[in-house]
């Protein structure tokens, strides 16, 4: 097995990117690679070092720009505006960005480039200097496909009728045209980027990689979709850092419910406090673990049965200690809470999560939610009584366990340098 190989990766400084490539360098590691390296903001330089990995800084000047795209004060994929807003925002940076990957490449040449699909651009430097590079996407619902409903339209689940695949067929259309609408408006821009159109001849989207896409999911929690044929499903990466904070604490006798609504959106995670606050005093009977996805907050805070903590990693050791987990629809903590064979209860709130928990509906994996307290309560129960959703969720569980994506990746890597 040639392990002397040079590997880079590429992701945006947000933990539902970063984190699914650093699994998987990690697992190369173990298997005696020793050239692998990542290049991202400063942000995540210490998660990356700290598995004992190289870590080159990207955009360091910019970082806050940078999260400013997603940590934004309000909804983006419900916003035309703001939609806009978060292309000419990265486009912006993307020229920097471009330049300073570049000048490390020409210095430094990997021999594989792992770029995440939100990084598109990284591709478009190794095209240009003649390197070989393979596209990472923990969310394949944001890969246009030609079969099943398309993605960003709310959440649609698979047609049963003739007029619901129109439907589709429409969607997909409506989708296609809004990326062509986007393009011409920002073409100046893009191209000046190495972007030169958005489709290739073949009709795939330029920026995955035509040669190896690597799905870190499983088809069978698709919805009858049609993937490009450079799709490998590797299987999920959902594995979070355990950082040195205080563990949740359980108190016997009692059951567990986990609130995450994820680490980039402060806009709903402020509101959905309120919610849980009249939730926990309607079932008292439960305690509430609401995770804030803040590192800095090192003590609980505590409100009768509804307890805040800073952090609390997503390893299936932890999400075991509860009965539902309550959720955004990010693809992570989806995923992480399938592993640990828990029902969810999914309350979208922005980009691909409403396509997600269409997935998690649609499979029987537990319900979609509008985030109302009477609704929430509700539900909850249906989830605690109804034995269905955890069997179901027992059996996915059992899927997605046979899935092994460092290992995948790294035969995909044996088999081109062959």
């Amino acid at each position: 097995m040639r392990t002397d190989l040079k590997i880079d990766f590429v992701a945006p400084p947000l933990a539902g990117h970063l984190f699914p490539q650093l699994q998987l360098a990690k697992y190369a590691k173990l298997q005696g690679f020793d050239h692998l390296r990542f290049y991202s903001c400063p942000k995540m330089q210490a998660a990356v070092e700290n598995a004992g990995i190289g870590f080159l800084p990207v955009l360091a000047d910019k970082e806050a720009e940078v999260l400013g795209i997603s940590h934004r004060p309000e909804q983006v994929m419900n916003s035309i505006k703001g939609m806009f807003g978060s292309v000419t925002m990265t486009l912006d940076l993307m020229r920097q960005f471009s330049n300073e990957l570049r000048d490390y490449w020409q210095a430094a040449r990997p021999d594989l480039v792992i770029v995440d699909y939100l990084s598109p651009f990284a591709g478009i430097v190794a095209d240009e200097l003649g390197i070989p590079w393979w596209t990472a996407i923990p969310s394949p619902t944001f890969i246009e496909v030609r079969k099943g409903p398309p993605a960003f339209l709310g959440g649609w689940e698979p047609p049963k009728t003739a007029l619901g695949k129109c439907r589709d067929a429409f969607g997909r259309t409506l989708v296609r045209t809004f990326k062509k609408i986007v393009f011409r408006l920002f073409r100046k821009q893009i191209q000046s980027l190495g972007f030169k159109s958005i489709y290739r001849d073949d009709g795939t989207e330029r920026m995955y990689s035509n040669e190896i896409i690597l799905g870190l999911g499983i088809p069978e929690l698709e919805l009858g979709n049609e993937f490009p044929k450079a799709m490998h499903w590797i299987g999920p990466c959902p594995e979070s850092p355990v950082f040195d904070h205080p563990a949740p604490q359980y108190e016997p006798g009692k059951k567990h419910i986990l609130v995450s609504l994820g680490t980039q959106i402060a806009w709903a995670k402020e509101r959905a406090e309120k919610t849980f606050r009249e939730v926990a005093r309607q079932l008292p009977e439960y305690v509430f673990h609401f995770t804030l996805g803040n590192t800095d907050l090192k003590e609980p805070r505590k409100e009768n049965n509804l307890h805040f903590y800073g952090y609390i990693p997503y390893t299936p050791e932890t999400f075991r200690n509860y009965e539902i987990i309550i959720n955004h629809g990010g693809i992570g903590i989806l995923y992480a809470t399938i592993l640990a064979g828990i029902p969810q209860l999914v309350v979208p709130q922005d980009f691909d999560q409403p396509d997600n928990a269409a997935r998690i509906t649609f499979h029987g994996l537990g319900l979609r939610s509008h985030g109302k307290p009477k609704e929430l309560v509700t539900q909850i129960q249906t989830l605690l009584e109804n034995n269905s959703y955890r069997k179901r969720t027992e059996e996915y569980q059992q899927i997605t366990g046979r899935y092994h994506p460092g290992r995948s990746f790294v035969e995909l890597v044996q088999k081109k340098f062959a």
